[in-house]
């Protein structure tokens, strides 16, 4: 069979390369036994995480999750766990979970491996796949030797690593595994000239890997950009140079395969397997625009072009390509651009992200080096070894390029796809720190070929056949400690990791502290299996995860985005102003994280918080630390001005604007001079019962927000009855310690779990002598005075309206009721501007007493796919405004409900940005705001059991149902409002109990 590779090697040979027997042997076949070692030690490197009992990236909490629906449906089509109460359908990179589960499939069949052991082993299986996928690029583009030294650093770079070490399942790792693995058969198809059995073999394997590579990752668009180039550029080349020939080759093999490619891709993504649609009708449009530019390359002679010189060649080139552009851009217009839009710091969401960074150049390439020395997630010094060699190889092959363009060689694809893809993750790793695993695949590719020519070098050389072999085994025993010093530092930084996560939680070992696994197994022990947990969105997984709560979370690492804000309004402000209703989401118990000892804690992610939430502004974010741990000793009263000061280095003192000791209860406040800080002095316990003083300094704008005074469980709050009243809607019901701090007799409160309620009684009032007397408070506490009694119930509505209420006294004695009462009806209480309730009543001695409310509220949770018409809906948009159809759906309730009304709820999320929308300036800030549009009434159900309910129902929402809504907000605020989502989601409402207060 002949091929161009085989041809080279024959006239190199007749030229009198003098090689040995036994060399050549040693190339051949010796060099791809040694890459099978080296992945095997890849695989041990990879492998030594997986020990732990929970998963060390979070974002593996929900793969878990999904991979096991994948088991049983290969397809995953609903999770009822994202975004309660209406959970989300399945989408994005499908085909991870699937390609996971098919792992699973053949590991069980052939060692009878459990669902999480085949999960475990599935990250460092294709990190060890991958080092063998280097190889045969290398080979492939290069020579045995390239793909071996590319191999051999892909064994153990710690950047290459990252993303396939057990406990963290990102579709990175098997899209560069899938991808590179496609790259290689491509090259086979393309080297062979005639049609034989390799090149069949590797059209087909191309075929087959490209949607399982588009599938895996939703950055996939990276693979089908580096082919769409090659088949751009190369022809183009080809064309001014005047190799028609080569031209015609190059389109009639590559066009087809890339063209079919690209269709197979489409049809995963009409089985749901691939997540990319829009970007591959893009590319399928982009190709059928480059097979139209072929067409005129060929045959525009014909139509009296002028093709005589590479100047006009050119010509017709570049105006085709301008008209090309303007016609693809007058048909996607803006969306052109939008591709990576969620791969940049576009949006203020975007910009809280660590993992859409940017980084320096220094930064980058100080990450390719055999020691790299991390801090805040970028490289901060190493040897750059790697890098080095790549920027070697990356002139090599421009070099190689020239030199195939020169020579009118049809073999210059394998110098312009390395070099496109190079650059093309050099620039996404730029831009975006979650990019170095990507780049590390390119970069250590085309270190590979740098350490290759050097051998090639030998190889050519005018030598006798021992010297060429001595020469060649001094540069192995030169080179050979790079990968051995690279793998042994990534293994030790792989013992030394698994050993921190066995100091956080030697209990349950990964990446969730002990403190938060007790607290989520208090949850999933103590609450509804139906119950929905907030907290910042960090978390969200954990609480989703069977391995731990197995609980709905309002928002999580890659859903609810337009809810971060809303929460992060809760979390980051106080009074009426950090209100939201959150009984909209269903949401049963908020968890706070606040630990000045534990590193992952939201003591470090507040700022983002504050952000997000609007209370503080962008300088801000970017400038001031919202939160510091203070030493108890460096906290200094000074007697003679009767001030505090904090040592914050040496000789160097801050004077907060505010102390607030709570070991002692007093309050200092300064004037003049001061930093705009408050400090906290806060007593955490000791095992033999003594104090354990902690300062906190906290920026002022976010001292007295609500999640601070909930996470460190503060009274105080600036306006009266404020903090009355967020304790009575949030009631402390578990606490969870700093698990390695309680080891060393200091009890710290790390985790908090509140369980909310949207309606309380935080203070009430008797009736005497015609003065009304206060009698009871949330933190004070008071007993119910007996006998006739007209009271004054102060209720708090957070977030939310009372509307036609009815209030309700009971009396217990023991468990048996022994009075019940109507004290109210049709209740109304503005959440913004609350009035007392008067109420009159007669109280008998018993043992318990409870005022309850009676109103309208959300029931139920959607716990299964939603579909509309017979087909699969997203639940957060199940029927567009202009349409309408039969809703099919299956909604749990915690108890049996009659007369529920089943509606669809529209809703806005979006921000007010008073000082203009440019999210870059320093005084931008933001207001987030969720309001409730409105209801369409779908359906009255007369009555629902306990458990799951299938129902259906017929529904139309007129087409202005949130559009004319959006219309007046702009009206309103102007260019000032930024809209961030809409929806349209199922909701059960029905009359509904809550307890205001409970006592004696």
């Amino acid at each position: 069979m002949k091929t161009d590779v085989k041809e080279k090697r024959k006239k190199k040979d007749k030229k009198g390369t003098n090689l040995s027997k036994v060399y050549l042997l040693f190339r051949e076949y010796g060099l791809p036994a040694i890459v099978l070692l080296f992945a095997y030690i890849g695989y041990k490197i990879r492998a030594v995480t997986s020990s732990y009992k929970t998963f060390l990236d979070p974002d593996t909490f929900f793969h878990f999750e999904m991979y096991k629906l994948a088991i049983h449906d290969w397809i995953p089509k609903y999770y009822a766990y994202a975004e309660p109460p209406m959970g989300i359908k399945a989408s994005g990179y499908l085909g991870l979970y699937t390609m996971q589960a098919l792992f699973y499939k053949i590991t069980h069949a052939l060692f009878g491996w459990s669902e999480l052991q085949a999960f475990k082993v599935w990250p460092p299986f294709v990190g060890a796949m991958i080092v063998i996928a280097v190889f045969l690029v290398g080979r492939k583009l290069h020579s045995n030797w390239a793909g071996f030294w590319g191999a051999s650093l892909m064994m153990g770079f710690y950047g290459a690593i990252t993303k396939t070490y057990s406990g963290n399942n990102r579709g990175e790792g098997p899209f560069m595994m899938f991808f590179l693995f496609a790259f290689y058969f491509l090259l086979v198809y393309l080297d062979e000239r005639e049609w034989n059995w390799k090149k069949v073999a590797g059209a087909v394997a191309f075929l087959i890997l490209s949607p399982i590579y588009m599938g895996v990752w939703t950055g996939s668009p990276l693979g089908v950009m580096i082919f769409l180039a090659t088949g751009a550029v190369v022809p183009v080349v080809f064309f001014a140079f005047g190799r028609m020939e080569e031209l015609r080759r190059f389109v009639f093999e590559y066009y087809p395969i890339l063209g079919l490619s690209i269709l197979l891709g489409l049809f995963g993504v009409y089985i749901r397997f691939v997540g990319i649609g829009s970007f591959l009708v893009f590319s399928l449009e982009v190709l059928a625009a480059m097979v139209a530019l072929t067409l005129i390359m060929l045959y525009g002679e014909r139509l009296g072009l002028n093709y005589s010189d590479m100047a006009h060649r050119l010509g017709t080139v570049i105006g085709v390509s301008i008209a090309g552009f303007l016609a693809i851009y007058a048909y996607f217009g803006k969306d052109l651009f939008n591709f990576l839009k969620a791969a940049t710091r576009s949006t203020p969401l975007y910009q809280t992200v660590a993992e859409l960074q940017g980084i320096s150049w220094s930064q980058l390439i100080k990450t390719f080096s055999l020691k790299p020395i991390y801090r805040n997630g970028a490289a901060a010094s190493g040897d750059s070894i790697i890098f080095l060699l790549s920027v070697a190889s990356l002139v090599i092959l421009l070099w190689r390029f020239y030199r195939h363009v020169k020579n009118g060689s049809y073999e210059l694809y394998k110098d312009f796809m390395p070099v496109f893809y190079y650059l093309g993750v050099i620039y996404l790793f730029k831009q975006a720190i979650r990019f170095s695993f990507q780049a590390s695949g390119a970069v250590i590719l085309l270190a590979g070929i740098a350490l290759g020519e050097a051998f090639i070098f030998v190889e050519k050389m005018k030598d006798t056949a021992t010297t060429k072999a001595l020469y060649a085994l001094f540069l192995v025993l030169i080179l050979f400690p790079m990968p051995y010093i690279s793998a042994s530092y990534s293994y030790t930084n792989q013992k030394n990791m698994i050993r921190s996560y066995e100091l956080i939680n030697p209990k349950m070992p990964g990446s969730v502290p002990e403190a938060w696994t007790d607290a989520l197994f208090w949850i999933k022990n103590h609450s509804s299996p139906y119950a929905t947990v907030l907290s910042w969105w960090d978390y969200g997984y954990w609480e989703e995860s069977s391995l731990l709560s197995h609980r709905r979370a309002v928002t999580d690492g890659g859903h609810g985005y337009d809810r971060r804000y809303i929460v992060a309004r809760f979390f980051s402000g106080f009074d009426t102003n950090a209100e939201v209703d959150l009984e909209a989401w269903e949401d049963k118990y908020i968890i706070t994280f606040l630990d000045p000892f534990d590193g992952q804690s939201d003591f470090g992610k507040f700022g983002a918080i504050a952000y997000l939430g609007g209370a503080i502004n962008h300088y801000d974010y970017t400038h001031v630390p919202m939160f510091s741990y203070i030493p108890y000793q460096y906290i200094v009263f000074d007697n003679k001005t009767k001030s505090i000061y904090v040592k914050v280095g040496e000789n160097q003192y801050l004077k907060p604007e505010m102390t607030v000791d709570l070991i002692n209860g007093h309050f200092y406040k300064t004037s003049g001079g001061a930093s705009p800080y408050v400090l906290y002095i806060v007593p955490y316990r000791t095992s033999d019962n003594k104090v354990y003083p902690v300062g906190i300094l906290a920026y002022k704008k976010v001292a007295f927000s609500d999640y601070v005074r909930l996470a460190l469980h503060l009274p105080y709050s600036i306006n009266e009855w404020d903090a009355q009243k967020l304790f009575a809607n949030f009631k402390l019901v578990y606490t969870a310690y700093n698990g390695y701090l309680k080891k060393q007799g200091i009890y710290d409160p790390s985790v908090r779990v509140y369980e909310f309620n949207p309606f309380a009684i935080y203070r009430m009032d008797f009736l005497q002598n015609g003065t009304w007397k206060p009698f009871y408070s949330t933190m004070a506490g008071g007993k119910l005075p007996l006998g006739n009694q007209t009271l004054r119930l102060w209720i708090s509505a957070f977030g939310r309206d009372v509307k036609n209420g009815t209030i309700i006294f009971e009396a217990y004695n023991g468990t048996k009721l022994i009075e019940k009462e109507v004290v109210a009806r049709n209740v109304y209480i503005n959440h913004l501007n609350e009035t007392p309730v008067e109420v009159h009543l007669y109280v008998p001695n018993a043992t318990k007493y409870r005022f309850i409310l009676i109103q309208d509220g959300p029931v139920g949770v959607t716990n299964g796919p939603v579909y509309v018409n017979g087909k699969l809906a997203n639940p957060s948009w199940v029927i567009a405004p202009g349409q309408s159809g039969t809703i099919k759906l299956t909604e749990a309730f915690d108890k049996d409900y009659s007369n529920v009304e089943f509606t669809l709820r529209g809703v806005v999320y979006y921000y007010i940005a008073p000082n203009g929308t440019d999210i870059y300036k320093p005084d931008f800030y933001l207001e987030p705001r969720m309001d409730i549009v409105g209801y369409i009434p779908v359906k009255t159900i007369s009555s629902v059991k306990k458990g799951d309910n299938v129902i259906t129902g017929k529904a139309s929402v007129p087409a202005d149902f949130i559009d004319s809504y959006i219309k007046e907000l702009k009206k309103k605020y102007g260019d000032k409002v930024v809209i961030v989502s809409k929806r349209i989601e199922p909701i059960f409402i029905a009359k509904k109990t809550y307890v205001l207060w409970e006592g004696n």
